[in-house]
């Protein structure tokens, strides 16, 4: 008798712990190292998410869409959550206390040109490449907005090859990106980082990345916490400097911490 109920307690407490696991669908489009279009590396923040959610007993199902459709998709609980995105992006969505990274945007030239932002004057004439959907903060996403025949968006899952591209064949001027999401796309696609350069300064009032969670789904503020409790055991531990490291990477904290600093 007492196996029966040791067997059926066992039973019952697997049943309860199945239900408790959850399917966490991410979305994200490919800017690599942060998201990268590769099943052994499939950047960084894929790999720390599936880390926590994987260890508090859930399954991640990652899949590669263009940035609009991301948004859009986890905006209606279509899926649970996108990873790197900043508070423009998705100001309604769930966002933990601990970020998933750090960027800076710039507008990028090939080396051989002689132009520069000096703000809305210095566009006339232009044509500047950006990736649909995405916010860049502060007033340039209002100028963005109100230039469309200078701005040209780009969709797709690989926008950034498209533009580099685009600019490689003249039909683009200029464009704005992450600096380290260039460098790695520029060395993907043979091309040497010192063929393009920054002509401007940080464009995004907020250089902060995030893992953010879906305003429709009602365990979005639980993920958060999840989240935030793991990405800080795996500072703690190690875990986190070790994904990093195989990305190039170091922990933007310190990073954050040590230009704070020299200021």
């Amino acid at each position: 008798m007492k196996l029966l109920i040791a067997a059926m307690m066992l039973t019952i407490g697997f049943r309860t712990s199945v239900a408790m696991a959850d399917t966490i669908l991410v979305r994200s489009d490919a800017w690599c190292p942060y998201v990268c279009d590769s099943a052994k590396d499939p950047g960084y923040m894929v790999e720390v998410v599936s880390k926590i959610f994987e260890k508090n007993g859930h399954k991640v199902n990652f899949s590669m869409v263009n940035w609009a459709r991301a948004v859009s998709e986890t905006r209606r609980n279509k899926a649970t959550a996108i990873v790197g995105a900043n508070y423009n992006d998705a100001p309604d969505f769930v966002f933990p206390t601990k970020t998933l990274g750090h960027g800076q945007d710039f507008f990028f030239v090939k080396k051989d040109s002689t132009w520069t932002y000096k703000g809305s004057a210095s566009l006339v004439g232009k044509r500047i490449g950006v990736i649909n959907g995405y916010a860049y903060g502060g007033d340039m996403d209002r100028i963005v907005s109100e230039n469309k025949d200078i701005f040209i968006s780009i969709s797709g899952e690989h926008p950034l090859d498209q533009i580099i591209k685009m600019i490689e064949s003249k039909r683009l001027d200029a464009f704005i990106e992450n600096q380290t999401v260039l460098k790695t796309n520029l060395a993907n696609m043979g091309l040497s980082p010192d063929e393009y350069k920054p002509v401007s300064s940080q464009v995004a009032n907020d250089a902060k990345l995030f893992i953010a969670f879906s305003p429709a789904n009602k365990k979005s503020e639980i993920y958060a916490k999840i989240f935030t409790k793991g990405i800080t055991e795996m500072r703690q531990n190690g875990e986190l400097a070790r994904i990093l490291a195989k990305y190039g990477l170091t922990d933007w904290e310190q990073q954050e911490a040590l230009e704070t600093a020299t200021k």
